[in-house]
């Protein structure tokens, strides 16, 4: 290959789909200047490797961002974080130990 992905047109990405493809299949390196990756450090201009378990990055990422969508959509309803927000139980047992 004679240019890295760094510095690929939109043209060649239209004209080199399949091949891109297979570049970037599984992704093992990411490129610190513009965050592309590949499967290979040849393919990039800074390559930096990717951490081993990527698809345990990938599963928290996701969670993080559903967590992050339940606490906003409670807010616009006004109340509480569903993390942060106490059961009956627990305030009926913080409130009887604080009462002798």
């Amino acid at each position: 290959m004679a240019k890295s992905l760094c510095k690929w047109r939109r043209g060649d990405v239209d004209a080199e789909l399949e091949l891109l493809a297979t570049i970037v299949s599984p992704p093992c390196v990411a490129c610190s200047k513009c965050a592309r990756v590949a499967r290979d450090k040849s393919y990039l201009c800074r390559p930096t490797p990717l951490p081993a378990s990527s698809e345990s990055v990938t599963k928290k990422v996701k969670k993080k961002a559903k967590d992050e969508k339940l606490t906003k959509k409670a807010l616009k309803k006004g109340k509480k974080s569903t993390k942060t927000a106490k059961s009956k139980k627990e305030k009926k047992k913080a409130k009887a130990s604080k009462n002798p």
